[in-house]
């Protein structure tokens, strides 16, 4: 959604063997059917869509498919775009 302007890190987390440590997942995410878009606002002439819309269904299929793999977002990117999302 941010057309790239924010890109996410990987999460790592790393024991300590001095000191326990306790993690909780949580998972949310929109509706199957939400459109997932660049917002109108941020795109300009100079910085056009990089990722067609896709809904959140078509993102998760992609996900699993790919086995959660790294790249599965480059599978929306524009038509054109070489970058590596």
């Amino acid at each position: 959604m941010t057309n790239g302007r924010f890109v996410s890190v990987r999460h790592k987390a790393l024991t300590n063997s001095s000191k326990s440590r306790m993690s909780m997942a949580y998972f949310a995410g929109p509706p199957p059917n939400a459109r997932i878009t660049v917002p109108p606002e941020i795109i300009t002439p100079t910085k056009p869509a990089l990722y067609k819309p896709f809904t959140w269904a078509e993102f998760k299929k992609a996900a699993y498919a790919m086995r959660l793999g790294d790249r599965r977002l480059a599978l929306f990117r524009m038509e054109g775009d070489e970058q590596v999302a």
